[in-house]
């Protein structure tokens, strides 16, 4: 079939430590940019807590946005990485179940 794609396992491996990387990744970046947007240089930034507040309102849900993205590369990569486990698995007793018969 035209539709089909075929990936090897080490492939799939490989996506999935990719993802975690990418989240390592982005964990550093989110430390760098809690450390030059907290709430107190923003303050100090704008004059004050009035004049900060719709700016820190936003450093938050980016903040927020940021972190869940960096979970759901962690997830995603290692539910990758589990999904290639169970394959060799399966694979290694299909291999053992034809070995028996033979």
């Amino acid at each position: 079939m035209a539709d089909e794609v075929r990936l090897s396992t080490e492939e799939l491996h490989a996506l999935g430590a990719a993802f975690e990387v990418r989240a390592e990744e982005l964990s550093r970046q989110l430390a760098a940019f809690r450390r030059r947007a907290d709430a107190e240089a923003l303050r100090e930034g704008f004059g004050g807590d009035e004049a900060a507040r719709p700016h820190r309102e936003l450093y938050e849900q980016a903040e927020h946005a940021l972190v869940q993205l960096q979970q759901r590369l962690r997830e995603v990569g290692g539910g990758i990485k589990e999904t290639v486990a169970h394959w060799r698995a399966a694979e290694e007793e299909l291999d053992e179940m034809i070995r028996s018969v033979t």
